[in-house]
């Protein structure tokens, strides 16, 4: 039986049997349930007849063993960074829907895959952020379901109300502590969509980055790595305050952090850990450089009078980022950022940079264009000091 009728047949047994809900986050501990393996004839060699199976059996990131097809041709990613994962393997085409929040992107045109790729918007929405619904990913029935971050209970459940395989996926980071789970991600979905070589690809090449990264500057004395503060992560209102112990870019390129030692209420969830400061630390830390993520909505507080003592901020070196994370982290643009980070801070370890077509290479490897530009206008400006 094709999945085509069997799903339809599941369709009309649910509605048969009362409906079928929108999932919403339950978290109860539902048996897994899936479709019969399938099974295809062929005739070998001596032209006897045999049986092949047509699914393959995975374990995924929470692990749960799931069956899913051996031949993938159509995928819905929900939750956050599952859409981002697959469009960075060259899966884009085989998506059918979307989570609601990607096809409103003419308001909030931030993420680099959809720019890259503004015709996943256009697809039927499967529910909202973080809230798939059965019955719409039922109507554009994939072969498989991505559920980034989902637990067992949650992806349990899905998978019993639709009878499509679901395969939960942790999209982790691009820093040393989480990446492994960003590569097994990619190596789940390759294997599971045909597309393994891309998926080894661009791990060799995001290894690759850093390493270049790590090359250029690890063997800068100590006492000659210049101070180094970031601000206004998170979009929205967050401000001077908001910033992060560990942040990638910086990392990478072995910049001294000042709020590597600060102290906090530490946010955890979904990768590095940020944290609100009090503006003493600020002031008393005295960072050389200031660097501010654009995801923000304004920058006053750098105008305030307690702040115009701070060196960034009175010699003019505050610098513009784009935002590492826009629903999960945007993997790219950490490695962007670090290049324009390295090239402020140590411009004779990057002379042989341009961030700006650099930033476009790493774009096009990871979403599939140079997207600098249409970010640069969406935030008002790129990789430069502060305007304004």
């Amino acid at each position: 039986m094709s999945k085509h009728r069997s799903r339809r047949r599941f369709i009309q047994m649910a509605v048969a049997a009362g409906g079928i809900t929108t999932f919403a986050g339950c978290n109860e501990n539902t048996p897994e349930s899936s479709d019969p393996t399938e099974t295809t004839e062929s005739s070998d060699s001596t032209g006897t007849t045999t049986e092949s199976t047509s699914t393959q059996t995975i374990e995924d990131l929470v692990g749960r063993t799931v069956e899913v097809p051996s031949s993938v041709e159509s995928v819905i990613g929900v939750g956050s960074g599952a859409l981002r994962l697959l469009t960075y393997i060259g899966a884009e085409d085989d998506v059918v829907g979307v989570e609601e929040i990607e096809t409103t992107n003419e308001k909030r045109p931030f993420r680099p895959y959809i720019h890259a790729n503004p015709s996943l918007s256009e697809l039927p929405s499967v529910g909202s952020r973080n809230s798939p619904d059965a019955e719409l990913l039922l109507q554009q029935n994939p072969d498989v379901i991505f559920w980034a971050w989902a637990d067992e209970g949650d992806a349990n459940t899905l998978q019993s109300q639709t009878g499509i395989p679901v395969v939960v996926i942790q999209p982790g980071d691009i820093n040393e502590e989480h990446r492994s789970l960003f590569f097994d991600s990619l190596d789940l979905l390759g294997t599971i969509t045909g597309r393994s070589d891309a998926a080894s690809e661009l791990r060799t090449y995001t290894t690759d980055v850093i390493n270049d990264l790590d090359e250029r500057t690890r063997d800068i004395p100590e006492e000659e790595r210049l101070s180094t503060y970031v601000g206004y992560l998170g979009r929205g209102n967050h401000g001077l305050t908001r910033t992060q112990p560990l942040y990638t870019p910086f990392t990478f390129v072995n910049a001294n952090n000042v709020a590597s030692t600060l102290t906090g209420p530490l946010t955890e969830t979904k990768g590095a850990a940020r944290i609100d400061i009090d503006p003493e630390e600020i002031i008393d830390q005295d960072p050389s450089y200031l660097f501010v993520d654009m995801g923000t909505v304004a920058y006053d507080e750098l105008s305030e009078p307690q702040y115009e003592s701070v060196t960034a901020i009175e010699n003019g070196d505050v610098y513009t980022l784009f935002p590492v994370r826009e629903y999960s982290i945007n993997f790219g643009t950490t490695l962007a950022n670090a290049y324009y980070v390295g090239s402020v801070l140590y411009p004779d370890r990057f002379s042989d940079v341009d961030p700006v077509a650099r930033a476009d290479r790493i774009y096009e490897t990871f979403v599939g264009a140079p997207v600098y530009e249409q970010l640069a206008e969406t935030y008002g400006q790129g990789f430069s000091r502060l305007e304004g």
